[in-house]
């Protein structure tokens, strides 16, 4: 934990003495939720209830969603790019020959401090929707099965994430599958009611977004109380899988070079 310390004070360091920069992509993450709003926006234009919800009920969905995919961009967005870095190029080997946890070097290697600003947005959209919901209860017992909630749906999103990239052990490719992959996570804001059979299963089995989003967000608007229990074990689930994958992707690995 020391260690994790150092890196993120000096990782700190490095991006304010480029405070312009760091200004622009903090812009550049709530201009992402910005563009999610005004989705939401569209939608609630056309309908007065989607999926059962009301607007104000998805905005708070929406507001829930962004703070796990933010923490994950904060923390361990070198995932994105771990296929074409640190295989093809080499820099694994840099890392293992040191004596920390390989997985936890990656993370660090880039925290990405100007990508919480998605999380203070959502954070802010959260709060807005539940001054709008009638009766939204807003006590200890329910503030913290709302942090538990978040960070259920943030180990999933990592879980996910460290399990396709740990394909990369696998299948050598600079882009991979994450760009797809990615992209699956939108399908996870929206009621899952909405969408056809073989895609609810994706999103909520397979690749399951749906517990990164709307359905730990809907026990607090009104839905059902299942996924309380489901959302926990779901990210267990997920970060047992990627670890197991890591695991197994480490030990095959050869070192780069002819």
């Amino acid at each position: 934990m020391r260690l994790a310390f150092v890196f993120f004070l000096t990782y700190l360091k490095r991006r304010l003495a480029y405070r312009g920069d760091l200004f622009v992509q903090m812009l550049d993450e709530l201009l992402r939720g910005g563009v999610a709003l005004a989705m939401l926006a569209i939608y609630a234009s056309k309908t007065d209830s989607l999926g059962g919800y009301t607007p104000d009920q998805l905005l708070f969905v929406l507001g829930f969603s962004l703070v796990p995919i933010s923490l994950f961009h904060c923390l361990c967005s070198n995932l994105y790019q771990f296929n074409s870095r640190y295989i093809i190029d080499g820099n694994l080997d840099r890392v293992l020959l040191r004596p920390y946890p390989v997985f936890l070097q990656i993370c660090f290697d880039r925290l990405a401090i100007e990508d919480l600003s998605g999380a203070i947005l959502g954070a802010v959209l959260m709060a807005i929707a539940a001054s709008r919901i009638p009766g939204f209860d807003l006590g200890p017992a329910h503030l913290a099965m709302l942090a538990v909630m978040l960070l259920s749906a943030t180990a999933v999103v990592v879980g996910v994430f460290a399990s396709f990239a740990s394909l990369g052990f696998w299948f050598e490719d600079r882009v991979g599958m994450m760009p797809p992959v990615y992209n699956l996570m939108e399908f996870g804001r929206w009621p899952v009611g909405l969408y056809a059979p073989w895609l609810k299963l994706l999103v909520t089995c397979i690749i399951p977004f749906s517990f990164a989003g709307f359905l730990p967000a809907s026990v607090f608007i009104g839905g059902p109380w299942w996924p309380l229990a489901a959302a926990p074990a779901v990210a267990i689930a997920s970060l047992l899988v990627a670890n197991l994958l890591w695991r197994m992707g480490l030990a095959r690995y050869n070192s780069a070079g002819n």
